[in-house]
């Protein structure tokens, strides 16, 4: 049988439009409460700004008008690239109000991947920031683009007041937004979301686990582009009144620690790599964090224990993806195992499968597969992949984990898996277990080849400040030290200055497999 989440009742009507709930809805109960507080970028040329909910209510009413005036209507595509700002609002729930379809993407791209991103989305208008040049660049090349806007359109939109404007109402069903995944494996895929998948998420995880209220002060370090960072303060904190706080700048440790530090916020969204750079700095003399949540990959246990230390806020780990928006394996504040990914999130199911499709009854190890009504619809014209991930209710995370009671253990993708003398070998076990040794920064361990083409355990790391690449012996016997078998322990070792990540910060284990075959091959 399934494991089964908390249970959870939610009631959503037959016809609504998202923005209403989370736009209008919050407006007429937090009208005069700060709802957005844009810190500001020196470099893009943002000013420091606020906007109440009510004034956030007003201005995306206006702006849908005018870009009702412009030709937009249900349905049509609209991509936006746009940094984390009132903007990034005011474009995302103003395209919902007619009904048509706004798509965030990466901010961090090259004219190419916005040209795909446009070609394959058939996208009828864009909202670009004019400071992203390589953005511009491929909208000016579009064969489907009818009209492209700026933050300065936006503004002077924002400006011509309208009286009671009526979002279009559709079916709980329909198209709200698009994401495109973050392509750890090829090209990024239309993740398409329906109407009710946000408050879902909404009445379930935030409501339910992390307990988001009016009172908090939510900050994402993660971009609005990513889901991750879109289902915590695109329309997470929105929802419950919370305030949200936006910076529209690169992450960068220094700012956070200041804005954590001077903007006091309650809840902290980010991924497991800037936390391990927060806890390479001294903690703010002051904070206010009551939670602190991790997602976008698995946490190392040594990361945990770090933040821990120096906060004294426990690190709620979650995974999810894309695909699913938001968490469906995570932990309960106060019921955290560290090392664990956690249990099943509420209103979803999850199961173990073998090789062959079967159910893993018990503990064990398998792939796993979620149930819950916040999965994506489909990729958009991708029929294959679809059927592939989608499988019925079901939906494929293509990540194996090892189950313990009620706790799940993430231990990679499927694909991630390494294969040597004969055994299979879980990367992130030696990972975890490599990152609580202090010279080792960040690691990925990958299928290698030895000179003689042999399939071997390799890992690509970096090294901490004051280590010499001959600590390769050390490094052996400490992971001999954590109860790591033989056939675990690498046998290749690669320091380099940086690993390859996608836009969210995900390691790109694939693209050292590549380096590793084309070694073979030479």
């Amino acid at each position: 049988m399934p494991d089964r989440g908390e249970g959870v009742k939610i009631e959503i009507p037959e016809k609504f439009n998202l923005a209403e709930i989370i736009v209008d809805g919050s407006a007429e109960k937090f009208r005069k409460k700060d709802a957005l507080i844009c810190v500001g970028s020196k470099e893009l040329g943002i000013e420091e700004e606020k906007l109440t909910f009510e004034e956030l209510k007003i201005m995306t009413d206006s702006v849908a008008a005018s870009f009702q005036r412009e030709g937009m209507c249900y349905d049509d595509r609209v991509l936006l690239v746009l940094p984390d700002s009132i903007d990034f609002y005011l474009a995302f729930y103003a395209v919902m109000k007619l009904g048509a379809i706004p798509i965030p993407v990466n901010t961090y791209l090259e004219a190419e991947d916005y040209h795909y991103y446009l070609e394959d989305s058939r996208a009828r208008y864009a909202v670009v920031f004019s400071g992203y040049e390589q953005a511009v660049k491929a909208c000016e090349r579009s064969e489907y683009l009818m009209n492209v806007f700026d933050e300065r359109d936006l503004r002077k939109m924002a400006e011509r007041k309208v009286e009671d404007f009526t979002p279009l109402r559709l079916s709980r069903d329909s198209m709200a937004f698009w994401l495109y995944s973050s392509g750890t494996t090829g090209l990024p895929k239309g993740v398409v979301h329906l109407q009710h998948d946000p408050v879902v998420v909404c009445e379930t995880i935030h409501k339910l686990v992390y307990r988001i209220n009016e009172k908090d002060v939510c900050y994402s370090i993660s971009k609005l582009f990513f889901s991750y960072g879109l289902a915590s303060c695109g329309f997470g904190s929105l929802y419950f009144g919370a305030t949200t706080i936006l910076d529209p700048d690169r992450p960068d440790v220094s700012k956070a620690l200041r804005i954590i530090q001077e903007r006091e916020p309650t809840v902290l969204f980010t991924v497991p790599s800037f936390y391990a750079r927060l806890v390479k700095e001294d903690a703010p003399e002051n904070h206010s964090l009551r939670l602190a949540v991790s997602g976008g990959e698995p946490l190392p246990e040594s990361i945990w224990y770090s933040f821990k230390e120096k906060y004294g806020v426990e690190i709620v780990e979650h995974i999810g993806s894309t695909e699913a928006l938001y968490a469906f394996i995570g932990h309960y504040p106060g019921k955290v195992r560290p090392g664990y990914t956690g249990v099943v999130m509420p209103g979803w199911e999850a199961k173990l499968v073998d090789n062959e499709g079967n159910e893993i009854e018990g503990d064990g190890i398998g792939k796993l597969l979620v149930k819950g009504d916040s999965i994506a619809a489909f990729y958009w014209e991708k029929h294959e992949k679809t059927k592939k991930s989608f499988i019925g209710e079901w939906y494929d995370t293509g990540d194996t984990f090892m189950r313990e009671g009620k706790y799940y253990r993430h231990y990679g993708r499927a694909d991630d898996l390494i294969k040597t003398r004969g055994l299979w070998v879980s990367p992130v076990r030696v990972e975890n277990a490599l990152l609580k040794h202090p010279a080792v920064m960040e690691c990925a361990v990958v299928q290698g080849f030895n000179e003689n083409g042999l399939e071997v355990v390799a890992c690509y790391a970096i090294l901490d400040e004051g280590f010499e690449n001959e600590i390769v012996s050390e490094l052996r016997t400490f992971l001999r030290e954590q109860g790591l078998k033989g056939f675990e322990i690498p046998e290749k070792w690669i320091f380099v200055k940086d690993l390859p990540r996608t836009a969210t910060g995900k390691i790109q284990r694939y693209k050292l497999r590549l380096i590793e075959r084309e070694m073979v091959k030479a």
